[in-house]
């Protein structure tokens, strides 16, 4: 930092490697909820059901909570949302979408 360089340390951790399999997984529309946060919208998510764990998923929204846990989605707590909360997390969630070829994504 007194050098004047910034560098994003986000996706050199270990946690940014057990959430790319999971955002490539298709729970019942993960793919589309991704993409639409990508464009800066919310998604709706159902938090109740989530176990609490990096092994159990059920569908999208276990998989949308846990990230919300982790901290890579902020979540609305009136509106039941999830979205993604800078431009920093947004610009790594673009690169794991476009390193995984999504077809529906070009």
């Amino acid at each position: 930092m007194m050098r004047g360089e910034f560098q994003s340390y986000w996706t050199q951790t270990g946690t940014y490697e057990s959430i790319v399999p999971l955002i490539n997984m298709n729970f019942d529309g993960l793919k589309t909820a991704i993409i639409t946060m990508l464009s800066g919208q919310e998604v709706k998510v159902r938090t109740k059901s989530y176990q609490n764990d990096m092994v159990t998923f059920k569908g999208k929204d276990d998989v949308l909570t846990s990230l919300i846990h982790l901290g890579y989605l902020a979540f609305d707590p009136q509106k039941q949302t999830a979205f993604i909360p800078n431009e920093e997390v947004r610009s790594e969630f673009l690169d794991a979408v476009q390193g995984n070829n999504w077809n529906d994504f070009h």
